[in-house]
């Protein structure tokens, strides 16, 4: 057997995997079948999943694994755990905002939010993989800030939360329910605001 071409391969992998965010975000996660993906994937055999990814939920945690914005904004968080939250925070709001305004970002919205709801095993996973990941990042972010007096005294998993909240509901409501009160407001206008709001509130 020759050997493996490993960019060919990688190519084909990320093929799948565009692939399979289109086929999930028409038809859902357990609607999609293996067919479905290949053909929005362009490729012949629905077998050659297989060759590539364990299971069609393996091939789901490397979707998400890739293409959720929200992991690059955590991860270039992690190495700014020591800045001030006045200084931070507005960016990270408004970094997480224009994260999830197009395309990837709001198709993987769709199918995490329909999926999470009837099927516990991506539930479970897409909390581990995004939302679980970047709520442990703030809320050491946090913790950090109160251990050096900027913030408030309060339990550093709530204070993440109360941060993520308004930007969650923001971005639910514009994208999702397409609410036109929620478009009126720009991003720069909501990551400002909220982040004010929670800095006031957490006021040593």
């Amino acid at each position: 057997m020759p050997p493996r071409d490993e960019e060919d391969y990688e190519q084909r992998r990320q093929q799948l995997i565009d692939g399979a965010l289109e086929a999930f975000a028409a038809k859902g996660f357990d609607g999609a079948s293996n067919k479905d993906i290949a053909r929005a994937a362009k490729i012949a055999s629905p077998g050659l999943i297989y060759h590539y990814f364990k299971d069609k939920v393996d091939l789901l945690h490397q979707l998400l694994e890739s293409r959720m914005p929200l992991l690059r904004v955590v991860e270039e968080t992690e190495g700014k755990l020591g800045d001030p939250p006045e200084e931070l925070l507005p960016v990270l709001a408004l970094r997480i905002l224009k994260a999830y305004e197009h395309w990837p970002a709001f198709a993987l919205i769709k199918i995490v939010l329909t999926e999470a709801l009837r099927n516990p095993q991506v539930a479970k996973m897409v909390m581990e993989i995004g939302p679980g990941r970047g709520l442990r990042v703030i809320s050491r972010y946090m913790a950090r800030q109160m251990d050096a007096g900027r913030l408030r005294r309060i339990d550093p998993d709530i204070a993440a939360r109360a941060f993520l909240g308004p930007l969650l509901a923001y971005t639910v409501t514009r994208n999702l329910f397409q609410d036109s009160a929620s478009q009126a407001i720009s991003h720069e206008e909501m990551a400002r605001e909220a982040t004010a709001i929670f800095l006031r509130g957490m006021a040593p």
